[in-house]
C-alpha cells in the first residue's frame, strides 16, 4: 500500500506538470524503490531515488584502503532499475561534513601528505568530484562542499562540536558559523581550486554528450577509475572519457588502458593542448586526471583568469559596479535564494542599485556573452 500511496502522489505532480522531476527519499530496499524508479519509465517519467555514499567517499578522502567501493554512486548498481534514477551524493543533511572528518580522523601516515592538515585536505577535494560528478546520472552537491566546508553538522551556535545523543541532545539544527562568507572562502587559494575543478567538471557533463551514455566503474581500492563512453557518437569526436583518481597519501603509477592508441587529451586543460598516449601515469596522492579521445568542445573565449572578477565599493550602501563587461547579473543570499537579477549588456561603467536589498551578505553571480561566470561576495551595509 505504501507503494501504491506514493505513486499516486507522483501521478498527481505530473498532473500538474508532465515534467515535473518527482524524488523519494526513502533509502530503504530495492524491492520497493524499483517499483517508483520504473514507474511511468516509458513515458519518459519514473521516481527518481536517493543514493548515500557518505562512508564510501569518505574513506577515500581520508585515505583509507577499506570500505571504500562507490560503484553504488550510479544506476547501473541497482540492477532492477530502468535507467539513471539514482541520484547518488557523498554529503547532506543528515551525514557528516567530509572535510571535517579528514582533519580530524585522515590517514596521517605521511608526513609529505598529512590529510589531518587542512590545505592537504582541501587538496584532495577535487578528486572527489572527479569520481562522482562524472558518472552518468544526477548527483547532488551539499551546500558548500565545492570549497571544502569542514564545519561539522554538529556544529552548536557558540562554535563547539557536540554530537552526543543523550539528554543533552545534540548541535545539530543549531544555526551554523558562516565562514565561507567571513573568510572570504572564494578568495582562498586552496578552496578556490575545488570550485574551479567541480565547475569544469559540471560543464563537461552538461556540455559533452558523451555524459549521456554508459559507463564501468572499477573502485574498492584507493585508485578508483570510471569509463565513461557512447559508441553512437563517431570516433572523430569526444565518445570515450576516462577519469583515474589516487586517493592513497603517496604517489600511485597507475595503467591508463586507453581503448584506442594515438593521443588522449586532459580534458581539465582549456585549451586542448595537454596530451598522454603513455600506458601509464603517475598521479600524485589526492590528485586526478581525467582524459577524452578527444579534447573538450567547450569555449575557451573565459573571462581573464589574470583579472579577477570584483565589485566596488564593498561593502555597499546604495549601488556598485563591477570589473568586467557582463550579460547578466544575479544576486543571491546566503541560503541560496535569488534575491535579485539585471540582464543585459553591461559595461564596467554600469552602476547596479541595490538600495533595496537589506543589510546582510550576498553573493554576486556574473555571466559573460559567452556563457562563462564568475562569482564574489558581496557585503551591503
Amino acid at each position: 500500500d505504501r507503494v501504491d500511496i506514493l505513486k499516486e502522489y507522483a501521478d498527481y505532480s505530473w498532473s500538474l506538470d508532465a515534467d515535473h522531476y518527482v524524488i523519494f527519499e526513502h533509502l530503504g530496499g530495492e524491492n520497493e524503490e524499483k517499483e517508483w524508479a520504473n514507474y511511468r519509465f516509458d513515458e519518459g517519467k519514473g521516481v527518481m531515488m536517493w543514493g548515500i555514499m557518505n562512508s564510501q567517499y569518505n574513506q577515500l578522502t581520508m585515505g583509507y584502503n577499506s570500505n571504500n567501493n562507490i560503484n553504488a554512486v550510479g544506476h547501473k548498481s541497482r540492477s532492477q532499475f530502468n535507467g539513471p534514477r539514482v541520484i547518488g551524493y557523498s554529503e547532506s543533511h543528515d551525514e557528516e561534513r567530509l572535510m571535517y572528518k579528514n582533519v580530524n580522523f585522515g590517514n596521517n601516515s605521511n608526513s609529505s601528505h598529512d590529510i589531518t592538515d587542512l590545505n592537504t585536505a582541501l587538496s584532495r577535494m577535487s578528486a572527489l568530484g572527479a569520481v562522482s560528478i562524472t558518472v552518468p546520472g544526477p548527483k547532488m552537491i551539499w551546500h558548500f562542499g565545492a570549497l571544502g566546508m569542514d564545519n561539522s553538522i554538529f556544529t552548536c551556535n557558540n562554535g563547539t562540536v557536540n554530537d552526543d545523543s543523550g539528554t543533552d541532545g545534540n548541535c545539530k539544527l543549531d544555526t551554523k558559523p558562516q565562514p565561507q562568507w567571513t573568510d572570504n572562502w572564494l578568495g582562498d587559494t586552496n578552496r578556490n581550486q575545488i570550485y574551479n575543478d567541480w565547475a569544469r567538471l559540471i560543464d563537461l557533463k552538461i556540455n559533452e554528450a558523451v555524459f549521456e551514455g554508459d559507463y564501468a566503474m572499477t573502485s574498492g581500492s584507493l585508485t578508483p577509475r570510471i569509463d565513461i563512453f557512447d559508441t553512437s557518437i563517431p570516433s572523430s569526436q569526444l565518445r570515450n572519457v576516462i577519469v583515474l583518481a589516487n586517493f592513497d597519501v603517496i604517489s600511485q603509477t597507475v595503467n591508463t588502458n586507453f581503448p584506442t592508441g594515438g593521443n588522449w587529451f586532459d580534458l581539465m586543460d582549456e585549451t586542448g593542448n595537454t596530451t598522454y598516449s603513455a600506458g601509464t601515469v603517475t598521479i600524485p596522492a589526492g590528485q586526478f586526471r581525467i582524459f577524452g579521445n578527444m579534447p573538450a568542445t567547450l569555449s575557451t573565449n573565459s573571462f581573464d583568469i589574470n583579472e579577477a572578477f570584483s565589485i566596488y565599493p564593498n561593502p555597499v550602501n546604495t549601488s556598485f559596479k563591477t570589473n568586467k563587461a557582463i550579460s547578466n547579473l544575479q544576486i543571491f543570499d546566503i541560503t541560496g535564494k535569488l534575491i535579485k537579477s539585471f540582464n543585459g549588456e553591461f559595461t564596467i561603467n554600469d552602476t547596479y542599485d541595490i538600495s533595496d536589498l537589506t543589510q546582510s551578505i550576498y553573493l554576486v553571480k556574473i555571466e559573460n556573452s559567452n556563457g562563462q561566470t564568475s562569482t564574489s561576495k558581496l557585503i551591503k551595509l
